[in-house]
């Protein structure tokens, strides 16, 4: 049975970004994409914000700390670079970018700013996701560079620690859809949680 001991994860500061909310005119009302299921509306936010918000608490059951979303206090509002600065001033060592794919793939786009420690987190996501979710074919580690379309999210603090676009999913995929359930999501976070705990772990002096 995994281990859940409040201190295994001491001094683990994670900071978990749901995007695309809360950003600055003119783009306040931006919600991500917006998937069809049984027909109902599902936006890419809504369901980051659970797998997100099981990822925290993961983590936090472990001794983890975690910096989330406050909008009523000013956390992780406005553009992404100024998000990027908040987590660099709390002192993360870890930010995580918390999005949704869409274009009908079945894999996991676990993305990293080039030559960063990024990358460790990316392929232990990636195998973590696959081991755990029925149906997710594969994981794509992708290197951005500066000029990358998505460098935007996580490029200002990249260089200070490891920072990733989280897309666990493709959210208009028939294979990978059925994760927009609110079980599937919690099974979502709870992978990507049991990915950073690995990761960090490997990282720690031996004792």
């Amino acid at each position: 049975m995994e281990a859940t001991s409040v201190g295994r994860l001491h001094g683990l500061k994670a900071a978990v970004d749901v995007q695309h909310l809360w950003k600055p005119p003119p783009r306040q009302w931006d919600r991500g994409a917006v998937f069809t299921v049984d027909g109902m509306k599902v936006a890419e936010a809504d369901a980051a914000l659970v797998y997100a918000s099981v990822l925290a608490h993961w983590l936090r059951e472990r001794g983890g700390e975690v910096l989330e979303n406050q909008p009523s206090t000013g956390v992780f509002v406005g553009t992404y670079p100024q998000r990027n600065r908040a987590a660099i001033a709390w002192g993360a060592n870890l930010y995580l970018a918390c999005h949704l794919n869409a274009g009908g793939g079945h894999y996991a786009a676990l993305e990293f700013m080039s030559m960063s420690e990024g990358e460790s987190v990316a392929k232990r996501m990636g195998t973590e996701l696959v081991r755990q979710l029925p149906g997710l074919g594969s994981c794509h580690p992708v290197s951005l560079g500066s000029a990358s379309r998505g460098a935007v999210c996580i490029e200002t603090c990249a260089s200070l620690m490891p920072a990733l676009i989280v897309e666990p999913f493709f959210g208009d995929s028939p294979a990978t859809q059925p994760f927009l359930s609110h079980p599937g999501l919690i099974q979502v976070g709870a992978a990507l949680g049991a990915a950073v705990a690995s990761w960090w772990e490997s990282i720690q002096p031996v004792a």
